[in-house]
């Protein structure tokens, strides 16, 4: 187990030292990954990909009891959070593309509308859940071809070398981890079997020719939602 000593030598609390779009699923990782750099100081912009009608309606809610939950642990309000339409992206995607490149191809959409927001919120980074062979898209070679598209701002990922069971406990000590498990928590939305592990950068940038990046993207962030976590 985790000793609460422990917990707070890795997460004490520190004046805010800066800001990161923070993406948020409200499934198990990205709450604890979240919580660790909030407790560092790093102010959050919270964004929330929503995949319905390809994953539960209640999903969002549960993303957002996660955030709630974070932002009373750290004491920090007034977050700003972004919910982003990903359905019609995935929707393009799986229309026009191979699909064992679909999830690759998903969460580098999501990079370059994450950064977008970082852009105009003035964040220095982005913060995600991953930790290295959790799912298809969390391999090494895919996590490089994902964030290869950024460029205004790097990926930070405090639970990349942790497994399944040390980030439970994480959560479980925060206590988001019942909000994770709740039933409709967010799916990737991506109906693959074959999902690659080692796409190559060259490759996935001829696929993505397929796809309209730039209207993806502007259409995501104008009909995105905001609101203030209070």
């Amino acid at each position: 187990m985790i000793a609460v000593q422990e917990l707070s030598q890795v997460a004490s609390p520190l004046k805010l030292t800066g800001r990161a779009v923070f993406l948020i699923s409200g499934g198990i990782d990205s709450p604890v990954a979240a919580w660790l750099l909030m407790r560092k100081g790093v102010n959050p912009v919270f964004a929330y990909f929503d995949n319905y009608p390809l994953c539960d309606q209640a999903a969002e809610s549960i993303a957002f009891d996660t955030i709630k939950r974070v932002c009373e642990e750290t004491k920090i309000s007034g977050a700003k959070t972004y919910v982003i339409s990903h359905a019609p992206d995935l929707q393009d995607i799986l229309s026009k593309c191979p699909p064992k490149y679909a999830c690759i191809l998903s969460r580098r959409i999501m990079f370059r509308v994450a950064e977008e927001i970082a852009v105009r919120e003035n964040c220095q980074a982005i913060v995600t859940g991953d930790a290295i062979g959790q799912k298809a898209s969390q391999t090494l070679q895919n996590i490089v071809a994902a964030d290869c598209i950024l460029k205004h701002v790097h990926v930070l990922r405090p639970l990349v070398g942790m497994n399944k069971l040390q980030i439970e406990r994480y959560a479980r000590t925060i206590g988001t981890y019942p909000i994770s498990i709740r039933p409709g928590v967010a799916t990737c939305g991506v109906p693959t079997d074959n999902p690659s592990t080692s796409a190559r950068r060259d490759r996935l940038a001829e696929v993505e020719t397929a796809l309209n990046l730039e209207e993806m993207v502007r259409r995501d962030l104008e009909n995105a939602r905001v609101s203030t976590i209070r």
